[in-house]
């Protein structure tokens, strides 16, 4: 008989894995300083920093981010008017006595055609103040077709005399760049001598005390960088000091009211001393006196 196979006698054991040959780790440490901590990285941070902050600063004191803006800006306009339909067709303008109309076209830097959306109306308007005689202006829109501009000029006060030249002159002694002179330019007070134009001011308020001398007054000239002669429509002229010529015009007035000085012979009152008064007869051959 053969043998019965043996049963086995020892069970198949079940794999592990040997936790007992890895080496035991102990608790982590902290072998350094956070990155934030790091002398070095943290000098270089606050260096990057400054050298932004400084950079914007530098930018802004030159004007870069500004003129980024500008061009943003202006292409912004072009876009817009690229993509719409209203075009530039005519330029109206309002207020305009002494200013030429080419300076005004020059200013707002339009053609026929243009985009109206495009234009750029504060940048047009700054243009158009930056002239002269412009004392104020306001650029519109008006759809389809039209630049609307309204003008504030300043307003001539005295028409001044240099050699064989005339120029209109404003209360502030501004000279008047004009294309034509301005319907009641006969009527202004004529200014003569060099540098007259910078005390029109002096002169108004003077004349201011005495409008009953400044109804009659035709002409003032500025003499020797320090007074005033006046001249009337009659031809008189009076001689006004250097300093206190109000006083000297009060008593010219006086004396006009109880003797009628300015009405009599007399070619020339001259009252630049303060107590005294100096009178000289008109001669026959004796030219109208005036600026020249």
């Amino acid at each position: 008989m053969s043998a019965a196979p043996k049963k086995a006698t020892a069970k198949t054991a079940t794999p592990r894995r040997d936790y007992d040959r890895r080496k035991k780790r102990g608790p982590m440490r902290k072998t350094g300083r956070p990155l934030w901590r790091q002398p070095m990285l943290l000098g270089l941070a606050v260096l990057l920093l400054g050298c932004g902050g400084g950079g914007g600063w530098w930018a802004w004191r030159q004007g870069w981010l500004v003129e980024v803006q500008s061009r943003v800006d202006s292409v912004s306009r072009s876009i817009v008017g690229a993509i719409t339909p209203f075009k530039l067709a005519d330029v109206t303008v309002e207020g305009r006595d002494y200013v030429e109309r080419s300076a005004i076209l020059a200013a707002l830097n339009v053609k026929q055609g243009d985009s109206l959306l495009g234009v750029d109306l504060q940048a047009s308007r700054q243009r158009l103040e930056a002239i002269d005689w412009v004392a104020g202006a306001t650029v519109e829109r008006r759809l389809p077709d039209t630049l609307y501009v309204t003008l504030r000029e300043r307003r001539a006060v005295a028409l001044w005399q240099n050699g064989a030249e005339y120029t209109l002159i404003d209360r502030n002694g501004r000279t008047v760049r004009a294309s034509r002179m301005p319907p009641g330019a006969e009527s202004l007070l004529l200014l003569g001598g060099p540098g007259a134009p910078e005390h029109v001011g002096e002169l108004l308020l003077l004349l201011a005390y005495e409008p009953g001398l400044t109804s009659q007054l035709r002409a003032a000239v500025w003499v020797g960088q320090r007074r005033w002669n006046l001249v009337l429509n009659n031809g008189v002229e009076i001689w006004l000091p250097e300093e206190d010529a109000v006083a000297a015009l009060q008593k010219i007035a006086k004396l006009e009211t109880q003797h009628k000085l300015l009405s009599r012979e007399y070619g020339v009152v001259d009252i630049r001393l303060p107590d005294k008064l100096y009178l000289r007869k008109r001669g026959p051959g004796d030219a109208s006196p005036g600026p020249v």
